[in-house]
């Protein structure tokens, strides 16, 4: 037990992405068996750890900042604030209390969807950064600075924007990473306590995005089978967590290169405007080969699915190793960064990017998904507190 104890605080992003990858092999074996499980297996996983630990004696050498910047979370937390007013001002309604007086759920699923596919581009970034990185840092460099007034006011406000917008996953970009530093800092009431608020607002966010809950109709499904609404939830959750994603992975090896040709770079924007060549989205194309009675009733939804897949996407077996040694590099780094700064800070706000990695490309939680603002953030307000507290 000590030894597993020594391993997880010798290298905290290293065993979580074992965690994930584990995580994977459910669903993956329980929808396809041992089809795709052994290439994986011996094509990527192998060759991340040989990668890895290759790369563990090697030092990287450049020099953070030595000077902190003060009071950077009093100024996220004004910015963040004057962006979600911004936000529901542009949408000029709340979609939450829209969805929640809707009556079927193909309008609760529009209306959520438009929460953010109507905005303009610059304020689509500004609101993913906000709730994705902003906040959940502000939120935590009040909590070091013990500063609990302006912790509060930050989970606040980026729980009630994640519930606001009907974003379930927003409400864990939110909470996880306070969770998670409080557990760390063994403040075990205070974790409950939170994980417990968390965990009621997702299931408000379930309750308004599903009126056949609360009276309304499901009209998107023929046949559902009738179940109390606590089991509905209940399932829906353990499923998500535990099947979807090995699921939707073995769903994009069955049907790429099968149904759709691999892309060689046509997902990448910068690409086709070089070459000429149309931009291709698998994310969204392949949604009607997967839910083909949800596309026939005219939905459209996206697939996204772990992160060394757009890699096998493009490139196809050749993409996974060359994803496994691509991810054992930025791990180095991840690593240098969680000894250089406020190491129980730095693990518990990059803890959810690590855990979406099942379902998400590595490079778009980096730019778009406010991965990579969080490591700036950290390296900005540099800490020699490199221990658990």
């Amino acid at each position: 037990m000590k030894q597993i104890s020594a391993l997880v605080k010798a290298h905290p992003y290293l065993t979580t992405y074992l965690f994930v990858y584990a995580l994977l092999q459910i669903g993956l074996l329980n929808h396809s068996g041992l089809t795709y499980a052994p290439a994986l297996f011996f094509l990527f996983l192998l060759p991340f750890l040989l990668a890895y630990w290759i790369f563990s004696p090697i030092s990287f050498s450049f020099a953070f900042p030595q000077q902190n910047f003060k009071h950077l979370e009093k100024y996220f937390f004004i910015f963040s604030l004057l962006v979600i007013v911004l936000h529901l001002f542009w949408l000029g309604k709340i979609p939450f209390v829209e969805a929640w007086q809707a009556t079927k759920l193909s309008e609760a699923n529009l209306i959520r969807k438009m929460s953010s596919a109507s905005l303009p581009k610059w304020l689509h970034y500004a609101s993913t950064w906000t709730i994705r990185a902003l906040l959940p840092t502000t939120a935590l460099f009040f909590l070091v600075g013990k500063n609990k007034l302006g912790f509060f006011l930050s989970v606040a406000l980026g729980c009630f924007y994640g519930l606001a917008l009907l974003q379930k996953s927003l409400i864990f970009w939110m909470g996880f990473p306070v969770i998670v530093y409080l557990l760390l800092n063994r403040k075990w009431w205070y974790g409950l306590l939170s994980g417990t608020l968390m965990l009621v607002f997702f299931i408000v966010a379930i309750y308004a995005n599903n009126p056949q809950l609360h009276g309304g109709q499901h009209d998107l499904q023929v046949n559902l089978k009738k179940q109390n609404q606590s089991q509905t939830v209940s399932e829906g959750m353990l499923k998500r967590i535990f099947i979807v994603p090995g699921k939707t992975l073995s769903m994009w090896f069955a049907h790429v290169p099968k149904d759709k040709p691999f892309l060689y770079g046509q997902d990448f924007g910068l690409y086709t405007k070089i070459t000429g060549r149309q931009t291709k989205d698998y994310n969204l194309e392949l949604y009607p080969l997967f839910y083909p009675d949800y596309a026939a009733q005219g939905i459209q939804g996206s697939v996204n699915t772990a992160h060394f897949m757009r890699a096998y996407a493009n490139f196809g077996w050749w993409g996974l190793p060359f994803s496994a040694v691509f991810l054992a590099a930025f791990f180095q780094f991840l690593n240098i960064v969680h000894r250089k700064t406020h190491a129980a800070l730095a693990f518990s706000l990059q803890i959810f990017p690590l855990l979406l990695l099942s379902s998400g490309s590595l490079l778009t939680l980096l730019f778009s998904g406010g991965w990579g603002l969080i490591l700036l953030l950290l390296l900005a307000r540099q800490n020699t507190e490199n221990s658990y507290a």
